[in-house]
């Protein structure tokens, strides 16, 4: 979307001018100059803060001559981008602190005329922008838990200990899970030519069960479907939503075993694919669990991971599931791999 590129570009333009000294109000006041020469406006300067809505107010009232203009602008935008990445930092640091705001100020005023020549608002833009930023690396983390519902019969236990059991029958291996004693679900094999541990991949979705309060798997392992409401019942916990939980689980695992990834062994929070987390998101969307912030989703993947690596490290053992504390915490098992 063309609101999201601009966006990013923003978001470097105001970084990139802060690295050489030059603050938001400077590259404000840098950019609110240059649209006014742009439209031969009298120039002056601002003693408050300068504002996006300035910005955006002095492009709107030439909107229906920008609106022709797209290409011939967004070419004024690439190429003043050019000469500035063309500079070496030494050289832009060797000029005036006049000649740097200038600089970033006439991409922040193109970056404007382009946003009005899409009937868009640089302001609105970047309020989006700080939205994304505390989506994913907010300032204080509070966890968003999807709204259970059902009757109190039909919710998940707090907390949860499963065992995984790892068994040999044959030439395979497969995994059981059993909660007090109770086999869950059906033996788990890696369903794969070459052996990679996705026998334990129940440990993501009791991993999201913890982080997110939501599992549309585990509540059909557990019995737990919603079936006093109708609604939740066929929506948020039916085969499609548990399809998709499943497609979410296998995507991850393929994404995270590659060679340089080591299944996320290295990874630490807020540094997993932004990408990912976002496409994660789109595939929920219609679901409850879309309102959860990515920061979260980023939690409940890397968390899975941490334990699920101990399990195939181990060949199987107990998982503790707080879904209060929002916590899995792993348990060696007493033994390894029982031939059958």
């Amino acid at each position: 979307m063309v609101q999201d590129e601009i966006g990013d570009a923003l978001w470097y333009l105001v970084n990139a001018a802060r690295l050489t000294g030059i603050g938001s109000n400077a590259l404000g006041q840098a950019g609110l100059t240059f649209l006014r020469r742009r439209f031969s406006e009298k120039a002056r300067m601002q003693r408050s803060a300068i504002t996006f809505r300035q910005m955006d107010g002095i492009a709107s009232l030439h909107h229906s001559m920008l609106s022709r203009l797209n290409e011939e602008l967004l070419r004024e935008l690439a190429h003043g981008t050019g000469l500035v990445i063309a500079f070496k930092f030494d050289r832009i640091m060797g000029e005036t602190v006049e000649n740097r705001a200038s600089m970033f100020g006439q991409l922040l005023g193109s970056l404007i005329l382009v946003s009005a020549c899409f009937e868009l608002r640089l302001e609105a833009i970047a309020f989006q922008n700080i939205q994304k930023v505390y989506d994913r690396w907010p300032l204080k983390k509070r966890y968003f838990v999807v709204e259970p519902g059902g009757r109190d019969f039909e919710q998940f236990p707090p907390r949860m200990e499963i065992q995984f059991i790892q068994r040999r029958v044959g030439n395979r291996l497969m995994v059981v899970q059993q909660m007090k004693g109770l086999n869950i679900g059906d033996p788990l094999t890696d369903n794969s030519r070459r052996g990679d541990g996705y026998r334990f991949h129940d440990v993501f979705h009791l991993s999201y069960a913890a982080h997110l309060g939501w599992s549309p798997v585990i509540r059909a392992l557990l019995k737990l479907k919603r079936k006093s409401d109708p609604q939740l019942d066929e929506n948020e916990d039916g085969a499609r939503a548990i399809i998709l939980e499943e497609g979410i689980a296998t995507w991850i695992f393929n994404h995270a075993k590659g060679n340089e990834r080591k299944l996320y062994a290295d990874m630490t929070p807020g540094r997993l694919d932004y990408s990912l987390l976002k496409q994660v998101r789109s595939m929920v969307d219609g679901l409850m669990v879309a309102e959860c912030p990515l920061w979260q989703w980023e939690n409940a993947i890397l968390d899975g991971f941490r334990v699920f690596r101990e399990l195939y490290h181990h060949k199987g053992g107990g998982v503790l599931v707080d879904l209060k504390k929002h916590t899995l915490t792993f348990k060696a098992p007493a033994s390894n791999t029982v031939t059958v």
